[in-house]
């Protein structure tokens, strides 16, 4: 018995030490892939991976490229008031999310994510090669999102807050007239072809302008949203994206109806882009939009504003 006794235990003790041997082959010392931290045990795992995952690679977002410092441990003082809001939003009757797209924040992750993947019981029809898709309320021809990826840059390249409260209500009522002026047209052709077939029996004909389903412009609950990043990553990934070629040069800036002046506004470089600049060049151009860039989006620059 003692020598089967020495063989029971002698049998765990060899499994552990092989164990041991292995994971040091395997992970070596000094070796940073074999260890897991809070949070990080999938980092690096696609969200679709092959093979559900579109040609056009549709979750990587290069307003999330890694040209950011090392990714530390947030520390947000959000209190349980502010992270736990319930909103009650009708995309049945008239309710509206405009979506203010601030650069290098992973809004166009996020602008994707609204137009695709969320259960809607009529989803928004995306095509393949179009960028935009076709955001309807159920039973209706009217969006209920404002947005880059279902409505365009209506607005404006990266329209702010300012922008964006004085562009999207009208642009919104346009469509709508649009809409009715169809609906009105096609009634009227409806109403003609009628009254052609019976045009013996007759003889007052009477249009109606409009149909008797109109709706009332301006009566829209506008749902403003925004995604912010930290703020140094922000800024360095900003930095690469221009070093890189990107200018937003057609961004209109518009406040008080007009846009800045080159006075107002100086341009950083001259020629057409800022191709490989610095970082403290970056940082000295005193105009640079990049310095405030999450913040100046959502505040109200008119002059009604500051008085």
């Amino acid at each position: 018995m003692d020598e089967r006794s020495s063989k029971l235990i002698l049998v765990p003790i060899l499994a552990v030490l092989f164990v041991m041997i292995g994971y040091q082959y395997i992970c070596p010392a000094g070796s940073n892939s074999c260890h897991f931290k809070s949070g990080e045990r999938f980092r690096g795992v696609s969200l679709l991976s092959s093979p559900y995952q579109d040609a056009d690679d549709f979750y990587r977002d290069p307003d999330l490229d890694d040209d950011g410092p090392p990714r530390l441990p947030f520390q947000f003082n959000f209190t349980e008031r502010d992270l736990d809001r319930h909103v009650e939003f009708n995309i049945k009757g008239d309710d509206v999310i405009v979506f203010l797209h601030i650069q290098k924040t992973g809004g166009t992750t996020f602008g994707r994510h609204l137009v695709r993947n969320i259960r809607l019981e009529q989803p928004c029809d995306c095509k393949p090669g179009q960028k935009k898709c076709t955001c309807h309320r159920p039973g209706k021809e009217e969006s209920w999102l404002f947005s880059r990826f279902s409505t365009g840059w209506s607005c404006g390249l990266h329209a702010d807050w300012t922008e964006l409260t004085n562009c999207v209500p009208v642009v919104m009522d346009k469509k709508e007239a649009q809409r009715n002026k169809r609906y009105v047209n096609e009634r009227r052709e409806e109403y003609i072809t009628d009254l052609l077939s019976d045009a013996g029996r007759l003889s007052v004909i009477v249009m109606h302008s409009q149909p008797s389903n109109c709706v009332c412009f301006g009566c829209r609950n506008f749902y403003y949203i925004t995604m912010l990043r930290d703020p140094v990553s922000r800024y360095l990934s900003e930095w690469k994206h221009v070093q890189r070629g990107a200018t937003w040069k057609t961004a209109l800036h518009m406040c008080d109806g007009r846009s800045p002046t080159q006075d107002e506004l100086p341009t950083c470089y001259s020629g057409d882009d800022w191709s490989g600049v610095t970082l403290k060049e970056f940082m000295n151009c005193p105009s640079n939009l990049a310095n405030n860039r999450q913040v100046a989006p959502l505040c109200n620059c008119s002059q009604s504003s500051k008085s």
